[in-house]
C-alpha cells in the first residue's frame, strides 16, 4: 500500500469516545443526488458521489465530495461542479468536532455539535449559515446548506440525498 494512505487512513480506535462518534455512521461510500436553484425558476438536480473514511490514528474523519460524480462528468458536466474535501477532527475539550472544508474556490470552517438527531455544522465565517446533517439511517442520508433568519426561519440555499453503496 502507498506509504501516505497507509498513515492517513485508520480503523476504529478509543481517540474519539463512542457517545461522540457521530459521524461514524457516514463512514463508506454514498451516491447523492444534490438539488439546488441556481437561478430563480431553475431547478438542478447533479448526481455526485461523497466517500467518508476514519484517519489519523482514529482522530477524525476525512470525505471527499465529488459532485458531479465521477461516472456523469463527462455526459453531465457542472462549471460550477464542485470537488472537495472535509477534515472532521473531535475536539474533546469543546466536545465538538473542529471542522474545515476546502475545493478549488473555497475554504470554509466549522464547529458541528449534535442537536438531537441531527449534525449541526455552524459556518464560522457567515452569519446564520449552517450545514446539516439529518435523517441519517443505515443506508441513507439528507444534507442542507441553509441560513437561518433572525425569526427563525431557514432557507436553504441545497440539499443532498445520500444513499449507501454496497
Amino acid at each position: 500500500m502507498d506509504t501516505f494512505i497507509d498513515a492517513l487512513l485508520s480503523g476504529k480506535t478509543d481517540r474519539i469516545p463512542d457517545e461522540y462518534d457521530w459521524f461514524a455512521p457516514l463512514l463508506g461510500d454514498w451516491d447523492c443526488d444534490y438539488y439546488d436553484e441556481p437561478e430563480p425558476g431553475r431547478k438542478r438536480h447533479v448526481k455526485g458521489e461523497w466517500i467518508f473514511r476514519r484517519i489519523l490514528e482514529g482522530t477524525g474523519i476525512q470525505d471527499i465530495f465529488i459532485f458531479p460524480s465521477r461516472a456523469t462528468k463527462e455526459t453531465e458536466p457542472q462549471p460550477d461542479g464542485e470537488y472537495g474535501s472535509s477534515f472532521r477532527m473531535f475536539n474533546k475539550t469543546a466536545k465538538c468536532y473542529d471542522v474545515v472544508y476546502t475545493c478549488d474556490h473555497a475554504m470554509k470552517r466549522l464547529c458541528f455539535t449534535k442537536q438531537g438527531d441531527r449534525l449541526v455544522g455552524k459556518v464560522l465565517s457567515e452569519e446564520n449559515a449552517y450545514w446539516i446533517f439529518s435523517d441519517i439511517t443505515p443506508d441513507s442520508f439528507r444534507w442542507e446548506n441553509v441560513r437561518i433568519k433572525d425569526n427563525g426561519e431557514k432557507f436553504q440555499l441545497c440539499e443532498i440525498y445520500g444513499k449507501r453503496i454496497g
